[in-house]
């Protein structure tokens, strides 16, 4: 049984903010926001900020849009040099990742289609890195694995 979807209304820098490694992630909306329809998250990188390995998902859909500064947006076999206004669409099954390497700071959105509960990927990951060290690889694949997130050697 679906439980009704409630408005979610959140001013600039509102949302439940998570520090993973050295960028900062808020939540708009997860899962449990849109009935796990969608979930939408922003993301500041600061230069050479913590990303993501290349992965794939095999149940969801990732969009990326830049609202700041520029972001390198790795999708299937191109790479993107993301500017404010930049949108990819990344299929299930696509390998993707995406960093900062420039010298100014980036946000982006990040929207996941379906959502489940991929807010719990990210608290993970932020508790794997937490103490500045590299996480430990299984643990961290384990955690990948668990959140519909494949590692993939591009």
């Amino acid at each position: 049984m679906s439980l009704p979807i409630k408005e979610v209304v959140l001013g600039p820098g509102e949302g439940s903010h998570l520090t993973i490694g050295n960028s900062q992630v808020t939540f708009k909306a997860v899962g449990t926001n849109t009935d796990g329809h969608l979930g939408l998250f922003e993301q500041t990188l600061p230069p050479g900020g913590t990303s993501p390995e290349p992965h794939l998902h095999r149940h969801m859909e990732e969009m990326f849009y830049v609202l700041e500064g520029e972001v390198e947006i790795l999708v299937g076999e191109q790479t993107v040099q993301g500017q404010a206004g930049a949108f990819v669409l990344v299929p299930r099954g696509t390998p993707h990742a995406f960093a900062n390497r420039g010298t100014q700071a980036a946000k982006l959105l990040i929207m996941f289609c379906p959502a489940g509960s991929r807010e719990k990927y990210f608290e993970g990951l932020a508790e794997l890195l937490k103490d500045g060290q590299p996480p430990d690889r299984k643990a961290l694949v384990e955690l990948m694995r668990r959140f519909d997130q494949e590692p993939v050697n591009i």
